[in-house]
């Protein structure tokens, strides 16, 4: 149940492996110093697929014998002779035990050469025009709407028409009036229904909570339903925020990696799990986002607000192999914690390759005050059973450290130690050393069962924030994957309060559907983005560009575009109406008597829009018909019935939408 595939060596840093191992003979100096390098054309294949892999030798007379060994055999398996064989999606070490006479020497010498194969599945064959059909009626995590359906952008000088839309065919009846949600009605878990993201980290800045995350959806595009999530297509991080922990802002994808943004982070492969702190430079609070590039090393990107744009100011990997701060631990899942006194620090580790013998350990170490470079040398936090997925927070006075725990049997006093579960451990300062106390969140599979009772175990993820005085636990699940009834391993992010007792412990966290209590009342008075929901269903916010090869037949890649727009992804045979919902909109006792909107659409089309108090099918506030221009733009301002007090608002659209920009109710 690990993550397969992370951890990739990513591009050409993957594709050269260095000899490790020790001489027959400490003496014989000469040939202990003559290199062997095991060279790839490239370490990612696709299943069935074959591939020799060759031994490059420099200062070396004779390679007296060969073993060659892949780690996964059900991944990939390999020849007497190095011949590779692709069997499924995944990744496998694979090694090669040689024994070699250096020039000029007549001792043998034995070295150990490996490398990462990472193996994917076949790309799907389609056509630029097909619509992806999913087993239920609800949203899914990925955009249904064909390449030729994203809204042009108007320029200002030069206005571009709208695309225009084919009209429903009006024989068809739809199954249902409503789009159903893969979140119940009045779940608050998990936070997104219509996309995958997951290894959630939180912040809180001015009055918000903003949740960064890795982009799983970007992987369901290049696996499928099917694949395996093996974490090589993702390049880019999904971004959330909320002032009331149950009504959450969707602010999109934003790339780091895969060169997809102009500058920023050419060198990355691909990544995830991203971590988040900010603190003023100059003046002004400044963002740092530091995150896992490829599975072996650590990259950071800047950005002046929390949502980016993000730049690169080291232009060059910050932590790991090839880097100038190498470490002795795995560079990979980092946390950055800001201290009271202005002082960063990072932590990272997790569950790669090591030599045999050697520690698995996370290490911290504290960072320069640009934030991009270090300032003094890492240390080991002796983490029990560490395996990855690092965090770190000052609690009163203490400084807890949380971590996921292995797979391995738990014996002595850590024999109830939960696998897979999140353990945490305090210290009187940020270095350490820090003392093991227990449990905190168990791995969420063991609460959330498949559909035959069985345990939905996966790997886990979590990060613990502050706001408004209470401490909360971000962590993800496989409820969405499991609801849609699909293989691929698609996580998504979920939050609970946790409970701190009066000893300075912790409650082991309730994870549930049910999430957190909302805070406070949502304001309908204020411009709302039109990204902003509590649920939806047929809607989809994630801007996306699909990559066709030359003969227009073949799905090369999806590059999620920065930023989002909502829109409605219509499938007039499975429902009339797409919709999205708000909890606990506060009209107060005079109440609204106006509604304004502005959507964007298909040129000279319809859409029916409606807003309903308290249930799908409420009391109808707002029943008009909205108009698009030739360029596809409409703004609504209409009358609405009588409504004071609080009330859920459901927001229901018959029609296509392209970008549901913004909403506000005027008193």
């Amino acid at each position: 149940m690990r993550k397969q595939g992370k951890r990739l060596l990513a591009g050409v840093l993957a594709a050269s492996l260095v000899l490790v191992g020790s001489a027959v003979d400490g003496k014989n100096s000469q040939a202990a110093s003559a290199k062997a390098k095991l060279s790839l054309k490239g370490t990612t294949i696709t299943v069935g697929q074959k591939k020799t892999l060759k031994i490059k030798k420099k200062n070396v007379k004779k390679i007296k014998s060969q073993k060659w060994i892949s780690s996964k055999k059900s991944v990939a398996t390999i020849s007497s002779k190095g011949k590779l064989t692709a069997k499924k999606a995944g990744k496998t070490i694979v090694k090669c035990k040689v024994t070699y006479i250096a020039k000029g020497k007549k001792k043998a010498v034995k070295k150990t050469l490996k490398c990462t194969v990472v193996v994917k599945n076949k790309k799907a064959v389609t056509t630029p025009n097909a619509v992806k059909k999913t087993t239920a009626p609800a949203a899914t995590p990925t955009p249904t709407a064909a390449p030729t359906q994203v809204p042009t952008v108007i320029p200002t000088a030069a206005p571009t028409l709208a695309p225009t839309e084919t009209p429903d065919d009006p024989t068809v009846t739809p199954e249902q009036t409503y789009a159903t949600s893969y979140k119940g009605m009045d779940a608050n878990n998990p936070l997104l229904t219509n996309s995958f993201a997951c290894d959630p980290t939180a912040i809180e800045y001015n009055g918000r909570v903003y949740v960064y995350m890795t982009n799983d959806t970007q992987e369901h595009y290049g696996q499928g339903d099917d694949g395996e999530n093996g974490y090589g297509y993702i390049t880019s991080m999904h971004v959330i925020s909320s002032d009331d922990l149950v009504n959450w802002t969707d602010h999109g994808t934003f790339s780091l990696a895969g060169g997809k943004a102009p500058g920023l982070e050419d060198y990355s492969g691909c990544c995830w799990a991203p971590c988040a702190t900010y603190k003023k430079v100059n003046g002004k609070d400044k963002f740092f986002i530091y995150y896992t590039n490829g599975g072996y090393q650590i990259n950071v990107a800047s950005a002046d607000s929390p949502t980016g744009p993000f730049y690169d100011e080291r232009k060059s990997s910050l932590l790991g192999p090839w880097t100038d701060n190498e470490s002795t631990g795995d560079a990979l899942d980092p946390a950055v914690f800001t201290d009271d006194d202005g002082s960063s620090y990072l932590v990272w580790g997790g569950d790669c390759d090591r030599p045999e013998g050697s520690k698995k350990y996370p290490r911290i170490r504290k960072l320069a005050d640009n934030m991009i470079s270090f300032d003094g040398e890492e240390k080991a936090i002796e983490a029990p059973y560490f395996f990855e997925d690092s965090g770190i927070n000052k609690i009163g006075d203490k400084y807890v450290y949380s971590y996921c725990t292995d797979w391995n049997t738990r014996t002595g006093q850590y024999k109830d130690l939960d696998v897979c579960s999140i353990a945490y451990m305090v210290a009187d300062s940020p270095m350490g050393p820090y003392k093991y106390v227990g449990e905190v969140l168990p791995n969420c599979g063991t609460v959330f069962k498949k559909p035959d009772g069985s345990d939905d175990l996966a790997n886990n993820h979590h990060s613990i924030v502050q706001f408004k005085g209470e401490y909360y636990m971000f962590y993800h699940t496989m409820v969405l994957r499991t609801a849609m009834g699909i293989h691929f391993g698609g996580r998504s992010t979920q939050v609970n309060k946790l409970n701190m007792r009066e000893d300075g412990t912790f409650d082991i966290v309730q994870q549930d559907l049910a999430g957190v209590p909302q805070l406070k009342d949502f304001d309908p008075y204020q411009e709302v983005s039109g990204l902003t929901s509590s649920n939806n269903a047929g809607m989809q916010a994630i801007e996306t560009s699909v990559v066709w090869n030359k003969k227009g037949t073949e799905v090369n890649y999806v590059v999620s575009k920065d930023g989002a727009v909502m829109h409605t992804v219509k499938d007039r045979a499975k429902y009339q109406y797409s919709w999205l919902s708000v909890k606990q909109a506060a009209f107060g006792k005079d109440g609204a008597k106006t509604f304004k909107a502005k959507l964007r659409g298909y040129g000279n089309s319809k859409v029916n829009l409606k807003v309903c108090t308290d249930a799908l099918d409420g009391k109808a506030i707002v029943d008009t018909t909205v108009e698009f221009d030739e360029y596809g733009a409409a703004e609504v301002s209409v009358p609405v019935d009588a409504v004071t007090g609080t009330h859920d608002l459901f927001f229901e659209f018959d029609g296509s939408v392209l970008d549901f920009a913004s909403w506000q109710f005027e008193k």
